[in-house]
């Protein structure tokens, strides 16, 4: 054994022998909230990457070099997500899929934008994000106005004659989609709207809310919530026998649902973007994910789509180079699991948008 180290140690000092070289790779970053309330939509997130890597690998890698990924959590926190990002820039990563809340990824933004990494978020609608102008921020999911508009259409239409009540939380996604809804519902003629902000910590006692509603007879309440206080708030309201719809928006696909809570929201109604799953182009896929053990969900397809649309812009760009590849996404239509989509100068998707669900058993389905 001596002997073949002390010949192989020589061939390689006399350049016979050479080790061999480690075989490239393309790095890129999974951003968002992994774990509390969010933990449901991290793993579609980290899912949908999953499958879009193993595509382009499948399929020779990506400029010649395979991928991976890298995951972070953020915790849905701005200050975190600048800090992350901050670390991420110093690290050989191409492109950052994420971050989930809105918040997070306007704050982490401002970073790759001096840094020429481009970003897409498959969750963030604050419209904010892509309305600074900012050459390398991108999404594969709606805006909050577009949201918005269909929420109050829906709110005009099915409850104009009802007794509304608006709750929302102390972030910048539910008060911009609270004032974009209720600009567009005063608009439509109701006027006579109670208003309120949810309680900001747990155990989120909604009590005195609910006392108002019960006084003011209201019908519907309208609450772009996050899960945790979404769940507290609809567990209340069935505590105090009062017969309330209750109207949330894309955030109530991020509510993991078990024997505890099941029920809670049945009949309840809520605004997302079309589930890719029913697409019958992604039967083979869903099928694939089924046999991995993981039945995907919306955000996994959003997640895909926006790994995989990157890819493709690189490939016809032919170059890594953020600018490049973000001018590609503006000038091309893509195939994804999205379906055929584009974006505009903004870096907003061309489709899809939002429709309406219902929930019952834990389960969503269509609002006809």
């Amino acid at each position: 054994m001596s002997i073949f180290r002390n010949l192989t140690a020589g061939l390689m000092l006399s350049g016979l022998l050479l080790p061999v070289a480690a075989e490239a790779e393309i790095t890129i970053a999974v951003v968002g909230a992994m774990a509390g309330p969010f933990e449901k939509i991290g793993k579609e997130f980290k899912q949908g990457t999953r499958g879009a890597v193993k595509e382009i690998n499948d399929g020779g890698g990506l400029l010649g070099q395979k991928v991976k990924f890298i995951v972070r959590d953020d915790n849905c926190n701005p200050e975190e997500a600048k800090k992350i990002a901050s670390e991420i820039v110093e690290l050989d990563i191409a492109f950052v899929m994420g971050h989930l809340c809105s918040d997070a990824s306007i704050a982490a933004s401002d970073i790759y934008e001096k840094h020429n990494l481009l970003a897409m978020s498959p969750s963030s609608t604050s419209p904010e994000l892509t309305d600074r102008g900012y050459n390398l921020a991108f999404r594969t999911t709606g805006r909050d106005d577009m949201q918005g508009f269909v929420l109050a259409e829906h709110i005009l239409r099915n409850f104009k004659t009802k007794r509304l009540a608006v709750i929302y939380d102390d972030n910048g996604y539910s008060k911009g989609l609270t004032k974009t809804t209720g600009d567009f519902v005063k608009k439509g003629g109701m006027k006579d709207i109670y208003q309120v902000m949810a309680p900001k910590a747990e155990p989120f006692d909604f009590s005195a809310i609910i006392a108002r509603m019960k006084k003011d007879n209201i019908q519907l309440a309208f609450y772009p919530g996050l899960p945790g206080p979404v769940l507290a708030f609809a567990r209340q309201i069935k505590e105090a026998k009062l017969k309330v719809r209750l109207l949330g928006s894309d955030a109530f696909s991020g509510i993991k649902f078990d024997d505890s809570n099941r029920r809670l929201l049945d009949g309840a109604q809520f605004s997302f973007a079309p589930d890719p799953k029913d697409d019958r182009r992604n039967k083979k896929l869903v099928k694939w994910y089924k046999s991995e053990g993981y039945s995907p969900e919306a955000f996994a397809f959003y997640s895909y789509g926006a790994v995989q649309v990157w890819a493709k812009a690189v490939k016809a760009a032919g170059t890594l180079d953020a600018a490049k590849v973000a001018q590609t996404l503006r000038s091309k239509d893509f195939d994804t699991v999205l379906g055929k989509i584009s974006f505009d100068d903004k870096g907003d998707i061309s489709n899809p948008g939002f429709v309406l669900y219902f929930i019952n058993k834990g389960k969503r389905y269509y609002l006809d």
